[in-house]
């Protein structure tokens, strides 16, 4: 897509500078308009072809609640969390270096 304006058909540089972003903003806006409009037809064929059990399953898991990330801790960091916990060193101090949260350094220290 290509801006095509004549300078010299303006009255003022600022007039020319005008003119460009509002058509240079139009053609984003039509560039965005065709590529939602596929996306929105693609999508209304996909949901026209699916059975209202397998539309509701989808529309279920899409709207529930997304799984939790758990964080991987290891057997050494399980052991460097309560070594440091053992000499006093602050929860929060220890979530910070082993990044984790700071629930999960009282769930491996709490024994």
């Amino acid at each position: 897509m290509k801006i095509d304006l004549d300078p010299s058909t303006f009255t003022s540089k600022d007039a020319y500078v005008r003119a460009a972003l509002s058509k240079a903003r139009d053609l984003a806006v039509r560039s965005w308009e065709d590529e939602h409009t596929e996306r929105r037809s693609l999508i209304e064929r996909e949901v026209s072809s699916l059975s209202k059990q397998e539309l509701a399953r989808r529309l279920i898991k899409i709207l529930s609640r997304p799984n939790r990330a758990r964080a991987q801790i290891s057997d050494t960091m399980r052991n460097r969390a309560k070594s440091m916990r053992s000499k006093g060193a602050p929860v929060r101090e220890i979530a910070a270096e082993l990044g984790i949260s700071i629930p999960s350094v009282y769930n491996i220290t709490k024994d």
